[in-house]
């Protein structure tokens, strides 16, 4: 896996290269402005272009020709960073204040807790001048404990091919709807199975396939729609990958949920990259 990162200002943008609707995608989400925030991150490795042109053998066509066009997937972008295990709450514990916080802007600890947030801090200080409003700082890492949780030696995590979390900035358009104004139930397995096989992939070498995927819906997605969906893997067993992932909105509300296991094959395939 790469330790350097790519170069936001000059990204692999040529529309010939990706075959994506939009000609420049890292361009068109930094002129979003909750967008722009997570792709500024300094904690980022590496941010990347998905390839959408079309292969010979049809491989991947879902992705790269149905779901690729101004009314269902029109732009993507990936971006991954480092996270570090975060320690399950202690049932023992009866204090509220003694317990890690996983919401807000906080950045994991090496402790297991959470670094104070931007909120939390102010709120121990002055008043803002009236008129002021505060500015809100897009969460980095996702508010989900089981997605965050997991990791380390006694995970089977090896520190020269860590953990990563794997984010997927993806604008949707209105036919990825079932009711009117309402994205299909089966978009959300997809999307999260297709960043959370990424995240799998990255721990072998020749790629995995999906032995079980649950999905937990929350609430429905209305559309069109701007999604950031993130898939990190949190344990590994002999060929057993297991892995998490969520859909997010805007304001790091958690959609969806995603949960499964992929086996590691043993041989060369096809590998699936969102």
């Amino acid at each position: 896996m790469s330790s350097s990162a790519s170069n936001p200002a000059d990204p692999a943008t040529k529309q010939t290269e990706h075959n994506q609707v939009v000609a420049d995608p890292i361009a068109h989400f930094k002129a979003i402005p909750w967008c722009a925030a997570l792709l500024s991150d300094p904690a980022i490795i590496e941010v990347g272009v998905p390839d959408r042109r079309h292969l010979p053998n049809g491989d991947s066509s879902l992705v790269r020709k149905t779901l690729n066009s101004p009314t269902t997937a029109r732009a993507c972008v990936t971006f991954y960073r480092l996270v570090k295990p975060m320690k399950p709450k202690s049932s023992s514990s009866s204090s509220s204040s003694s317990k890690p916080s996983f919401g807000g802007t906080g950045e994991v600890s090496s402790a297991g807790g959470s670094a104070p947030s931007d909120s939390s801090r102010s709120s121990h200080s002055s008043k803002a001048p009236e008129g002021k409003e505060k500015k809100q700082r897009k969460p980095a890492l996702s508010a989900s404990e089981a997605l965050l949780s997991g990791g380390g030696k006694e995970n089977g995590e090896d520190p020269r091919n860590p953990f990563v979390l794997f984010n997927a900035l993806v604008d949707l358009g209105e036919d990825c709807q079932s009711f009117p104004g309402v994205m299909h139930g089966g978009m959300h397995g997809l999307l999260m199975d297709e960043v959370m096989g990424t995240a799998a992939n990255s721990q072998t070498t020749n790629g995995a396939y999906t032995v079980r995927f649950t999905t937990h819906y929350r609430r429905a997605i209305r559309l069109p729609q701007i999604l950031l969906i993130r898939g990190r893997v949190i344990r590994k067993e002999g060929r057993k990958i297991y892995v998490r992932g969520t859909l997010e909105d805007k304001d790091g509300n958690i959609i969806a949920e995603g949960d499964g296991v992929w086996l590691a094959i043993e041989r060369k395939s096809a590998q699936s990259k969102l």
